[in-house]
């Protein structure tokens, strides 16, 4: 317990950091490297492809997605990417088709696409919601991790029902209930704070929904990469986080609570 919350502290100083003190760039790197690791520990670390040279593909691809959808370097780039990746795989796939089965063409494009553009949500929020970016991008975050606290506190105090047993043992359906409620009130909690601080308007009821999709997107982030790891018989993705794990297992919930608040500035126009 105590070396999860040294790296929870440590994590959340250099998040403020590389969020609103150092320059961009190093936002853009951060993510691309994370990135780049999630696709290492689905593909590597699970045993799906590891020792074959479609994982370093893949872990080069996924470290481009974020680069080229939050800074867009040329009409295309993200087309580029994808055909390249795809070309390449299939034609590894084509002629060592006993190794590189179609499950593990499956992952691969998972773990090289689909994971890092979810990511890479929170540097496109960053990146296209003008001044104040760098404050919509904790919408995600305070989803996410408002969910998983109100979560564990409500599964403590009155958890009796279990949610998935066969994937999580450990949730309940009353936690998951007070995680919905704890990412919509973080979310209004939010608003509230942007709207007297810089007038933008945003709407109590629209938040206090997207909470609540937004948690329940974060909890089924959680246990979709929850139902990996029973399918491999693994306990982590990685060690990279003491005490929490892999990229993985600590941005679980936000790659699929991003993409919603991505879609939601984009429905405000926000981000235009």
């Amino acid at each position: 317990m105590g070396i999860r919350l040294v790296t929870s502290i440590v994590g959340v100083a250099l998040l403020v950091a590389i969020l609103y003190f150092l320059p961009t760039w190093v936002l853009g790197i951060t993510f691309c490297a994370l990135s780049a690791i999630s696709a290492y520990e689905l593909l590597g670390n699970t045993g799906k492809l590891k020792g074959h040279p479609l994982l370093w593909v893949c872990v080069i691809a996924a470290g481009l997605v974020p680069y080229c959808t939050a800074y867009h370097p040329f009409k295309g780039a993200e087309l580029l990417v994808l055909f390249g990746f795809g070309f390449v795989a299939f034609v590894m796939g084509i002629f060592d088709y006993q190794r590189v089965t179609f499950e593990k063409l499956a992952m691969a494009f998972m773990g090289a696409f689909v994971l890092p553009y979810f990511m890479a949500s929170l540097m496109r929020i960053y990146m296209s919601a003008g001044e104040l970016g760098k404050y919509y991008v904790l919408m995600p975050c305070i989803a996410a991790w408002g969910s998983d606290i109100m979560a564990y506190v409500t599964g403590r105090l009155c958890g009796k029902h279990k949610l998935a047993p066969h994937v999580s043992p450990k949730k309940t359906i009353e936690g998951a209930i007070g995680g919905l409620l704890g990412a919509a009130v973080g979310l209004c909690i939010f608003g509230t704070v942007m709207n007297n601080n810089y007038g933008v308007g945003l709407s109590m009821v629209t938040l206090f929904i997207s909470g609540i999709l937004g948690g329940a997107a974060g909890q089924l982030g959680d246990l979709s990469m929850s139902l990996i790891k029973r399918n491999v018989g693994i306990k982590d993705y990685g060690k990279l986080f003491p005490g929490h794990g892999g990229v993985l297992d600590r941005f679980d919930s936000i790659l699929f609570t991003a993409p919603i608040f991505e879609l939601y500035l984009i429905a405000t126009q926000i981000i235009k």
